[in-house]
C-alpha cells in the first residue's frame, strides 16, 4: 500500500544563546523518516526532550525542516497549495490553542473561512455536524472557552481540526492534560472519527500505554533520534531496542489485560550528556553499550518490519 504521509530523513536544529558560548548549534531531529498509511494510527512516544514535538512542528509546517522531505499523497509538500487545510493539528491544551475571546461558533468557522468559500448556511451545517461528531450538541457553538470543561475544550479544539475534511491530524500530547477517564473518551473519539471519517492520525505522546490503545504502527525517538519503529503489538510485547524496554518498565499496568491508560512521565532526555562525534545517542544510559556503541551512529535495522537502530538489538526474553 502507497503510505498517504512519507518523511524522509527529516533534521532540525535551532541556534541557542549563551552569554558565555555565544550562540550554538543544538540537534533536535536528526534523520528522521517514516510512513503513514491512509486510515492508520501512527504513534510517536519518546520522554520530554526527544523531539516528537519538533516533528509535530514539521510536520504541519509550522516550521520549516533544515533537512529533508515529506509528501503527502505522492506529492512533495512545497507543491501543495491547501496543504494547511490537508493536514491539521490539535495541541496539548485546549485552553491555550483555543482564542478565549472568540466564541466555539467563531473558532469553528474560521477554517472554513479560510480554506472553503461557503455560504452563511453550508457553514452553518458543517460546524453543526463537527460538534455532532465529536460528541457536543449545537448549544455549545455559543459558549466561549472558558466555559468548557478540559474535555470538551479538546473535544472543540478536534472539531475545529477536521472541518476542513483534512486526510492527516496531528495530534500532540491530546490527552496528557485530561483526567484519566477524559483521556479514554479522547482517544475512543479519536478512533471513532478515524473510523467514520478515514483520516489517519500522527500521535504525539510521552504515555507508551497510550500507543497500546490507540496504535497501528509506533516509533519510539530519543534525543532526536530514531530508536526503534514497527506494528504497536510487535514492539511492545517484543522490543528490540534497550530504551524501548526501559520505557515499557516505566510505565505500571502497561502489559495488564485492561489495558489501563497511566501517564508516566520518565527523566527528560535532555539532561543527559550526549556523546560527542559519532555514537549512539543512548550511550551513557544504555546497559548493554560498549566501545563499538561509542564509535558509530547505529543505523536503522529491519528485522521483519521491525526497525531498530541498536547494535545489540536483542528479543526481550
Amino acid at each position: 500500500m502507497t503510505a498517504l504521509l512519507e518523511v524522509n530523513n527529516i533534521s532540525k536544529s535551532y541556534q541557542v544563546s549563551s552569554r558565555l558560548f555565544g550562540a550554538t548549534t543544538e540537534s533536535i531531529l536528526s534523520d528522521v523518516s517514516f510512513e503513514l498509511e491512509s486510515g492508520k494510527i501512527l504513534a510517536v512516544v519518546g520522554e520530554s526532550g526527544s523531539g516528537k514535538s519538533t516533528l509535530a512542528r514539521q510536520v504541519v509546517k509550522l516550521e520549516q525542516p533544515d533537512s529533508g522531505e515529506m509528501f503527502l499523497d505522492g506529492k512533495p509538500y512545497v507543491s501543495i497549495p491547501d496543504l494547511h487545510q490537508r493536514v491539521r493539528m490539535i495541541f496539548q491544551n485546549p485552553a491555550a490553542s483555543l482564542n478565549p475571546r472568540k466564541r466555539v461558533y467563531q473558532l469553528l468557522e474560521g477554517p472554513l473561512k479560510n480554506y472553503r468559500n461557503l455560504s452563511r448556511s453550508e457553514r452553518d451545517d458543517l460546524i453543526f455536524q463537527s460538534l455532532e461528531k465529536v460528541g457536543l450538541s449545537n448549544e455549545q457553538a455559543q459558549r466561549y472557552p472558558h466555559m468548557l470543561s478540559g474535555g470538551q475544550g479538546q473535544r472543540i479544539a478536534m472539531a475545529r481540526a477536521i472541518i476542513s475534511g483534512p486526510q492527516v491530524i496531528v495530534a500532540d500530547e491530546a490527552v496528557s492534560a485530561l483526567d484519566v477517564s477524559v483521556q479514554a473518551q479522547i482517544l475512543n473519539l479519536i478512533m471513532d472519527l478515524r473510523d467514520d471519517m478515514g483520516m489517519s492520525w500522527l500521535f504525539i505522546t510521552h504515555d507508551i500505554s497510550v500507543v497500546n490503545v490507540i496504535a497501528d504502527t509506533v516509533l519510539v525517538l530519543y534525543a532526536g533520534r530514531m530508536m526503534e519503529m514497527g506494528p504497536v503489538k510487535q514492539v511492545l510485547e517484543s522490543p528490540l531496542h534497550p530504551y524501548t524496554r526501559k520505557l515499557l518498565q516505566s510505565v505500571p499496568g502497561v502489559d495488564s489485560p485492561g489495558n489501563e491508560v497511566v501517564a508516566v512521565d520518565v527523566k527528560s532526555a535532555s539532561d543527559d550528556t550526549l556523546p560527542e562525534g559519532p555514537a549512539c545517542a543512548y550511550l551513557a544510559r544504555c546497559p548493554l553499550a560498549d566501545k563499538y556503541c561509542a564509535e558509530c551512529v547505529p543505523p536503522m535495522m529491519n528485522l521483519d518490519k521491525h526497525l531498530v537502530a541498536c547494535l545489540k538489538a536483542v528479543k526481550s526474553p
